[in-house]
């Protein structure tokens, strides 16, 4: 008799078995090989079973994350919170607080208590249609209007100005500044400015009339000095970008528009994130959760799922103001769309991770809804969202670097406002990816979705 595999099909067996193919069993009871061209069958149904069952795990991921949008933008009160605020909120400040912006004038009030060649010429650099609008008040209304709020910052020029000027003493001009204003620091450069051309007109004056002896022309040849400012001065500067260091422009602010586009966007970026990620304690506390796991579905793909949504949450936020800011303010969000996009998603990322990772250390929506606002308000005090990390002490410098916000601001401030590549978004990219990452994984594993 030959081999068990060689029989032929239904034939009997020796023990009594009949051999049915791939089941039979031979005399020694070990099952009979099966046929090569059946294994290759099985192996490719098994291949394509794996295939059409991934195709089908991320259908149900897709569909839990647009289940997870749904419900957000079906909810009018989280319209307002996701697109009404955000809006609101950027325009406001934006408009109150940009006097510093793009194709808007900064108006300088200025007191000329001097009222002399000397003094004259310090106002009319400061009045600059393209740049600045010096406006001339007395000295209790320039006072009156930075107390009152109307404006950041005065200049008021003394009375003895073109008497020390002439003396060779140190000439003043008094700024009267609002330090909360975003405006007021520029007041103050625009007079620094003004006074050393002052003094430098002075100074050539003094030189050419002293072989002369005697003060007569002096304020004829202050003015006719002057006059070489224009229509460029003497010396001409010219300014390029370099690589991200730290000799980088780290003391120049962007405009009060720039910063408060960038900030808000990093700010409601975070704010939406951590509002969504709260929604998977909702619907545990309601047991959505627990008819959704009742079902063929892995808890991986509920997770990925809800992750995937706070994600597009986020990324329709960042958008939203991105868009918004450069068509109302005319911020430079395209500058390098590469590089604003790296970060954009780095800080999506940044976000979406920390927000799991807060929903798994708190137990209901309440206490989530009372942590998003306070967590989100701190890193963006922090992070330099609210005004310009640039004015505050070293040490606050320092301590903006340890947040996500503080990171994103840094990146979209050398992009946007400053005007650097994409070389200056890598490192602050690396940083809220590498944040993201850690927080994404601590969320995922301690995160109860019963």
């Amino acid at each position: 008799m030959g081999a068990a595999g060689a029989l032929p099909v239904g034939r009997r067996l020796d023990d009594g078995g009949v051999d049915g193919g791939s089941g039979a069993r031979c005399r020694s009871g070990r099952r009979a090989r099966p046929h090569r061209r059946a294994r290759r069958h099985r192996r490719r149904a098994v291949r394509r079973g794996r295939v059409a069952g991934g195709g089908a795990q991320v259908k149900r991921i897709l569909a839990i994350a647009q289940l997870n949008l749904l419900e957000i933008f079906r909810d009018r009160s989280e319209l307002v919170s996701v697109i009404g605020l955000p809006l609101l909120l950027t325009w406001v400040f934006g408009a109150a607080f940009g006097a510093g912006g793009a194709g808007r004038p900064l108006v300088v009030p200025v007191a000329d208590l001097d009222r002399s060649a000397y003094s004259a010429v310090v106002v009319a650099a400061i009045d600059d249609p393209a740049a600045s609008d010096a406006v001339r008040v007395s000295e209790a209304s320039a006072r009156a209007l930075v107390a009152e709020g109307t404006n950041g910052a005065a200049l008021i020029i003394p009375e003895d100005f073109s008497e020390r000027l002439e003396a060779g003493d140190d000439a003043r001009i008094i700024v009267v500044r609002d330090p909360g204003s975003e405006g007021a620091r520029a007041v103050a450069e625009l007079a620094e400015g003004a006074a050393r051309r002052a003094h430098a007109n002075v100074t050539a004056a003094r030189v050419a009339m002293g072989p002369l002896g005697g003060s007569e022309s002096m304020s004829d040849l202050f003015e006719y000095a002057d006059t070489f400012w224009e229509p460029k001065p003497p010396v001409a500067v010219e300014s390029r970008v370099v690589l991200a260091s730290e000799a980088r422009a780290n003391e120049l602010e962007a405009p009060a528009n720039t910063q408060y586009s960038l900030g808000f966007t990093v700010f409601f970026v975070m704010m939406v994130a951590l509002g969504s990620a709260g929604g998977v304690l909702e619907e545990r506390e309601l047991g959505t959760l627990r008819r959704l796991l009742a079902a063929p579905v892995r808890r991986a793909e509920v997770l990925l799922g809800k992750t995937l949504g706070v994600a597009f949450v986020a990324s329709f936020e960042a958008a939203m103001l991105v868009g918004f800011g450069a068509l109302v303010f005319g911020v430079p969000w395209g500058s390098d769309p590469a590089a604003v996009a790296l970060l954009l998603l780095s800080l999506v990322l940044a976000s979406t991770g920390l927000g799991v990772m807060i929903s798994a250390f708190v137990r209901t929506r309440s206490q989530m809804s009372a942590v998003t606002p306070v967590l989100s308000t701190a890193l963006a005090m922090l992070g330099g969202c609210y005004w310009p990390i640039e004015i505050t002490t070293p040490l606050m410098q320092q301590i903006a670097k340890l947040t996500p916000t503080g990171w994103a601001m840094i990146g979209l401030k050398d992009v946007v406002a400053r005007g650097m590549g994409i070389e200056a978004a890598l490192l602050p990219a690396a940083v809220l990816l590498a944040f993201g990452g850690v927080t994404l994984a601590i969320g995922v594993t301690r995160l109860k979705l019963e």
